[in-house]
């Protein structure tokens, strides 16, 4: 059994006691980024990973685990877009090429908030100020938009102007898969749920290995993070898939369905 797993700070409460040893025996994580992992569960080389909630909306056999997201319902503080110059000058935005549903949430923000459909460049995730030489803007995810210098730029969360947008939490990611069973989803949900026991101790590790602020990652997980897939989220999950067919972004509408639970 191989789970897909995300080389960011955000998922390490669902993950950690499972990378601690509490992987049952035969299972093993695949590290990648989000748009990686999205297209190994396509090809089913892994049975569930942490992907973007774009993948999920664009492949109808996805299921999602029930009671387990990755979303903010604020600013998010890491899927930022930032740029020398104002956002109504945009003209262009670099986009990681990590990203799923930050490059389509961006493009839906753009447009609704401030009627702008710039060119939008895919590029691999160099520092800002490359992708910044390559486009007006940048749109980065992850550590890196957590540790990058912000100074004189302008940045651009997108939880937060999501939030302004629809009054609804920012749901990034979910555990998805091609008919998750109630296997996977006991394990996935016991290991979120012992993960939150253990920010604190996530927190100091995360600050030692970035180089941020113990008080930033601690911020960042206990008050900035959303894990729990309540109805909120659903419906900002709901939402986030009704404006991507409203903007050309999805070829259909895809229900989004919950693995079974014992």
């Amino acid at each position: 059994m191989k789970l897909g797993c995300l080389p960011y700070l955000n998922v390490k409460p669902l993950v950690q006691t499972l990378e601690d040893g509490g992987l049952p025996d035969g299972w093993e994580f695949v590290y990648a980024p989000p748009s990686q992992l999205a297209g190994m569960l396509e090809r089913e080389e892994i049975a569930a990973a942490p992907v973007s909630s774009y993948a999920v909306f664009a492949n109808p056999d996805f299921d999602i685990c029930p009671g387990i997201c990755i979303a903010a319902d604020g600013p998010v503080k890491s899927v930022l877009m930032l740029s020398e110059k104002p956002v109504e000058d945009i003209q262009s935005v670099a986009l990681d090429t990590s990203s799923l549903s930050g490059a389509n949430m961006l493009k839906i923000l753009l447009d609704e908030l401030h009627g702008l459909q710039p060119e939008f460049v895919r590029v691999s995730p160099d520092p800002v100020s490359g992708m910044l030489e390559k486009a007006d803007a940048a749109m980065v995810i992850g550590d890196p938009a957590m540790q990058c210098a912000k100074d004189g730029l302008y940045v651009f969360d997108l939880a937060e102007k999501w939030r302004e947008l629809t009054g609804l939490p920012a749901v990034f990611a979910v555990w998805t898969g091609k008919g998750i069973t109630a296997e996977v989803v006991e394990v996935l949900q016991g290991a979120k749920e012992n993960g939150m026991r253990l920010l604190d101790d996530i927190a100091r590790d995360a600050a030692e290995r970035l180089a941020l602020p113990l008080e930033v990652c601690d911020d960042y997980l206990k008050n900035v993070m959303v894990y729990d897939l309540g109805e909120r989220e659903m419906l900002g999950l709901k939402m986030f898939r009704d404006k991507c067919l409203e903007h050309g972004l999805l070829p259909e509408r895809v229900e989004i369905t919950q693995a079974a639970v014992r």
